[in-house]
């Protein structure tokens, strides 16, 4: 379903990462995005904070036919080998699907730069690779909200490497770990009949003791760019959001 990309090569700075244009079927990616679009947004709850803002589907086992037939591909033990051999470890499907999504964004909607979490919270296993394809057939760069990459350690950035347009049918490719810093910070402008659609899905890894894969975090922690204004009570806010129990008060879901 998806093409080869065994000839794309990884970007291994600041962390393995790398995008493939036309992933899929150009009919078919049409058809996924119409699919996503008809999906009543009293489905989809709304994220709304200072670090967030977009609307990601509620129901994670009722998506729409040929929505699922591609999930059902991703998860296919097939596409997990061919996808362990490509990364070179092996990876394992999350059967909780707690790691996926599919999101649209608005225009004014972003994300800030932040890293994942990096434990399930149900079986204790790695968040190691996430597959993102963005299916926005109407987008344009001039839209922005493009994926930025930057490196950094574990609690702040460093530097600016790259920006990735959430260009129609382009898949991404990107490895969790306790630097792979990312996120669309800039929010979108763009008219209402060019939504910034994203499918996500994420792959599992019995690592434990890698020094590139120690992050344990339950929750995404967001972070100020370095140039982003100051802001304390923000700031206070990222701590909450990153608690596993104080989450809940930052989410600030407004279903829509």
């Amino acid at each position: 379903m998806l093409k080869d990309f065994n000839n794309v090569k990884y970007i291994l700075d600041p962390y393995p990462h790398m995008f493939m244009d036309n992933a899929l079927d150009y009919d078919f990616a049409k058809e996924l995005q119409k699919e996503i679009l008809d999906i009543p947004i009293e489905k989809f709850d709304r994220y709304d904070n200072p670090f967030e803002q977009k609307f990601t589907l509620r129901d994670k086992f009722s998506y729409p036919e040929k929505l699922n037939s591609l999930f059902t591909y991703l998860e296919s033990n097939e596409f997990i080998q061919t996808l362990s051999s490509y990364i070179g470890n092996k990876l394992y499907k999350d059967d909780t699907r707690n790691f996926n999504g599919v999101h649209i964004y608005n225009n004014g909607d972003k994300l800030d730069i932040h890293l994942d979490a990096g434990i399930h919270p149900k079986n204790n296993m790695k968040k190691y690779l996430t597959l993102g394809i963005y299916l926005s057939l109407n987008w344009k760069e001039e839209y922005g909200c493009h994926l930025e990459i930057w490196k950094g350690d574990k609690d702040k950035l460093i530097e600016y490497i790259n920006k990735i347009a959430p260009i129609f049918n382009r898949l991404i490719l990107f490895t969790c770990n306790d630097y792979s810093w990312h996120g669309n910070p800039e929010p979108a402008k763009c008219p209402d009949d060019a939504k910034r659609i994203f499918i996500t899905i994420s792959y599992l890894s019995n690592i434990k003791n890698d020094n590139n894969f120690t992050n344990k975090r339950p929750k995404a922690y967001f972070i100020n760019r370095p140039d982003d204004p100051i802001n304390i009570e923000k700031d206070k806010l990222r701590l909450m959001r990153a608690d596993p129990i104080l989450y809940k008060e930052v989410y600030r879901y407004n279903n829509k």
